[in-house]
């Protein structure tokens, strides 16, 4: 059962690395042993006529390196809460877990990677041992939901798609475009979905007071009840939602232009008339 171990151990090609030290029981000398290679251990200790005597690990048991250990370690590391076995004990490694996909390892916690803010894209995807690395969108680009997978998008050209620019795009939403007609004309129907689709995307993104914003959606939800703190980016980005939802079900242009005159917004609610046309 041992021949194998022996022979190999038996060879004189072993450098000082692989040889220890150790005193005989018997004879009190100093003798220099060879060491048991990774996945046995020391079953029997050289002596001045025998060479080290090596066995296999037991099941659940390794040795990683070159040693004169008389047992083996136990495979003593359990995967946790979040964590996944990506090496299975064997005779010469531990187990060896890592977070799951979408964690990554912080003081011997499994934290959920953080998402990129909107204004910023990732940079650099979470692994199991490092967090999510964000950047603020460059000049160009946008992002306009929190994600820990999505780059920052560049923005779409109007005019390769034959349209013009209705809203410019900024780090939080993409150029928005229409071909409700080249501005300043009367090139425009009544009622048109593509038009007043261009005025709601006119409208939610002016540069609108997160106050005023909230007041808009209390008017045109018909509700007393008081909207949630955020940023003006998401508030638009909510309010830009509402107006779209409730053009579904039916025009919304007349109820939109009332609203920003009960909110007092008459610079903008003059502008949507000049730009659209709407007198």
């Amino acid at each position: 059962m041992f021949a194998p171990l022996l022979l190999l151990l038996a060879r004189p090609s072993y450098g000082t690395q692989h040889v220890y030290q150790w005193r005989d029981a018997v004879t009190n000398k100093q003798l220099t042993c060879q060491r048991c290679p990774p996945g046995t251990f020391v079953l029997q200790h050289c002596t001045e006529n025998n060479q080290t005597w090596c066995e296999h690990c037991p099941d659940l048991h390794y040795t990683q390196y070159w040693n004169y250990l008389e047992k083996c370690r136990y495979c003593n590391v359990i995967c946790g809460e979040k964590q996944v076995e990506v090496q299975q004990c064997n005779a010469t490694h531990n187990r060896v877990c890592q977070c799951q996909d979408g964690y990554y390892s912080e003081m011997e916690f499994c934290n959920r990677h953080s998402k990129c803010p909107p204004g910023f894209g990732v940079e650099k995807l979470g692994t199991p041992f490092e967090n999510t690395q964000c950047g603020a969108c460059p000049r160009g680009f946008f992002s306009s939901s929190s994600s820990s997978t999505e780059p920052c998008q560049p923005h779409q050209d109007c005019e390769q798609q034959g349209k013009v620019v209705n809203v410019e795009g900024n780090r939080y939403h993409d150029t928005l475009c229409t071909s409700c007609g080249p501005m300043g004309t009367d090139h425009r129907i009544p009622g048109d979905d593509d038009c007043e689709q261009a005025m709601i995307d006119f409208v939610a993104y002016q540069n609108i007071p997160i106050r005023k914003l909230k007041r808009l959606q209390q008017i045109l939800e018909h509700t007393p009840r008081m909207q949630a703190e955020g940023t003006r980016a998401a508030m638009q980005e909510k309010f830009h939602a509402l107006l779209t939802r409730l053009k579904d079900g039916s025009p919304v242009t007349k109820e939109l232009l009332r609203a920003l005159r009960t909110a007092r917004l008459y610079s903008i609610e003059e502008q949507a008339r000049e730009r659209f046309l709407l007198r």
